[in-house]
């Protein structure tokens, strides 16, 4: 006789072979040994000889896992599951039933990883119907038809039940093998698929939260925005008010407030300004001083009040009488200056005429508390080409001319002018007054 430990070492070389020609896998690669895995199995099938089956395979009995190595050798049929790798089944006869132990499954949160589920159970439902309602009370449950091919037809399988990802067929008869392999397989998918939902759930929950971030951030910079668009808007409209005060503040301190012209100091700057670039350029500069004739007698008879009203008339008809680039300065009391740039002396003296005539055809007109009154000027005028080496020696030679007309019997325009004609005026040792306005227009009194 053989001694029992060798036939027993041999009986198990012998099953591992045969298993490893048996799909080309090993007991060790079917069975998984994870604890994780859900690994919890329901059978369905009105044969209860079937149900021991599935229990021989899936469960089988610890103290005969010694002679399973040689029962495999000698039967031809290994069961290759360790007692490690046992599943739970549990077992029922109707389609019913098995919905009962799937809901009661799910409530206590340890579902069913797998069901083998037989197709003909009389006299409840078949097995599709029981499929169906499995899925409605469990919709992550793996399934898988024990039928013979000839019982239904595969498109009639698929037509009926739709979801085709978590069914599969076991062929009747079938073997341990296939069991186990199915088994294995659909725990170890369903617990896969359990844990890709977990985490798709997770990955899901965690964009919601960072949605919720963003959008939270979006909504705070947004009304970010709001206040910065408000605060901008606000310093822009305080820049403007800034802006137009301040040109307020410069008109204010650059004009007389009586006539609004140019004040004394500011009339000043300019033409000095001025003077210094049409020296520098070669150009021509005309100055032109005008006094209000008689105007004391305006202020003595008819008071100070009309005598600025009288004022504030001639600064009209002169400053909207002038071109843009002119300048019209109030020098003091009744007194005006004006400067005309790149202009010379004879077209000066046109534009003086003009003033003159416009003074005295509309200033009069223009006081309101005085009906009738005439108003005239006299005015004298210069040109830096007689070789004036300032501002106010330009001036100056303006006023002897302004003090000419007056001598002249005012309400008329004087003009320096060189005393020998045909020598330059840098030549000139002495300038003459030479009056614009002809004989014919007589002063006018003001009564």
């Amino acid at each position: 006789m053989h001694d029992v430990p060798q036939e027993t070492d041999r009986a198990v070389a012998a099953c591992k072979s045969k298993l490893a020609h048996h799909g080309g896998e090993s007991a060790e690669e079917w069975a998984v040994t994870s604890e994780e895995v859900n690994r919890r199995i329901l059978v369905v099938d009105d044969n209860v000889s079937i149900h021991q089956d599935f229990l021989k395979i899936l469960q089988p009995a610890t103290g005969s896992e010694a002679l399973e190595p040689a029962r495999a050798a000698l039967f031809g049929e290994p069961n290759p599951v360790r007692a490690s790798d046992h599943f739970t089944v549990d077992c029922a006869d109707q389609g019913i039933i098995a919905l009962g132990l799937v809901e009661a499954a799910g409530k206590k949160g340890n579902p069913y990883a797998v069901a083998f589920v037989d197709m003909r159970m009389p006299p409840g439902w078949d097995g599709l119907e029981t499929i169906e309602r499995l899925w409605a009370a469990d919709a992550e449950l793996q399934v898988v038809i024990c039928t013979a091919y000839s019982d239904q037809p595969w498109d009639e399988i698929r037509g009926r039940i739709g979801r085709t990802d978590q069914l599969l067929i076991l062929q009747k008869p079938f073997n341990s093998i296939e069991v186990l392999q199915l088994a294995t397989a659909l725990c170890r998918k369903w617990d896969l698929a359990r844990k890709v939902s977990g985490q798709v759930s997770e990955l899901s929950h965690l964009v919601d939260e960072r949605t919720a971030e963003l959008r939270d951030a979006n909504r705070q910079l947004t009304e970010f925005n709001e206040t910065l668009m408000q605060t901008v808007a606000s310093l822009e409209a305080a820049q403007t008010e800034i802006l137009r005060q301040n040109g307020e503040l410069e008109r204010l301190a650059s004009r007389d407030p009586l006539t609004g012209c140019l004040n004394r100091r500011a009339f000043y700057a300019l033409f000095d300004k001025a003077f210094a670039e049409e020296r520098a350029q070669g150009n021509e500069l005309c100055c032109l001083m005008i006094d209000i004739d008689l105007f004391k007698r305006v202020n003595d008879e008819l008071g100070h009040a009309i005598g600025d009203q009288a004022i504030q008339a001639v600064a009209d008809c002169l400053q909207s009488g002038v071109r843009l680039t002119d300048m019209v300065g109030r020098y003091g009391g009744e007194e005006f200056c004006l400067m005309f740039p790149q202009t010379t002396l004879a077209e000066a003296t046109v534009l003086a005429e003009r003033l003159r005539a416009r003074v005295s055809a509309e200033a009069g007109n223009r006081v309101r508390m005085a009906s009738g009154m005439t108003l005239t000027v006299s005015v004298g005028v210069s040109t830096s080409a007689f070789g004036a080496r300032s501002p106010l020696e330009l001036i100056d030679q303006a006023d002897r001319a302004l003090y000419a007309a007056k001598e002249s019997g005012r309400n008329c325009v004087m003009a320096m002018d060189v005393l020998v004609p045909g020598l330059h005026p840098s030549e000139q040792l002495e300038l003459q007054v030479r009056r614009v306005t002809p004989r014919e227009s007589s002063p006018a009194i003001i009564r």
